[in-house]
């Protein structure tokens, strides 16, 4: 019994860092949409960039959840795996965006990052 005891609060202690550092999935759509605002009328290459990587960030803890229209089913299912795979268009995108931003061509990420819109929409209709 004690050693079970042991062996459960230290598989806690090594999870909690990881589990707290996991946002909500809404949390981390709603850090999405308002740093895509900030990269479409974002004034220089720094302020887009660090809107990309916040983006980033989420994009890849939203991509451990599960949206709620998704709840419930098994995590190799089908639908689970187009919405990773969208996940990961929207990270492939925001590598493009933030590419040309890091060398300072603003215009040029401007007009990539309507992809970025392009796929959320595409997305959000699947499961959302």
């Amino acid at each position: 019994m004690r050693l079970s005891s042991v062996v459960v609060l230290t598989a806690s202690l090594i999870c909690f860092p990881l589990i707290a550092n996991a946002l909500p999935l809404e949390q981390d759509m709603d850090i999405l949409g308002s740093e895509l605002v900030t990269v479409q009328n974002a004034g220089n290459a720094q302020e887009m960039h660090q809107s990309l990587e916040k983006m980033r960030h989420a994009a890849e803890d939203a991509r451990t959840g599960t949206p709620y229209t998704l709840q419930g089913q098994a995590a190799d299912s089908e639908n689970m795996k187009a919405y990773r795979a969208g996940i990961d268009q929207l990270i492939a995108q925001i590598n493009v965006v933030d590419a040309l931003a890091v060398k300072n061509k603003l215009p040029e990420a401007k007009a990539a990052a309507k992809k970025l819109i392009d796929i959320r929409n595409q997305n959000h209709r699947k499961f959302r």
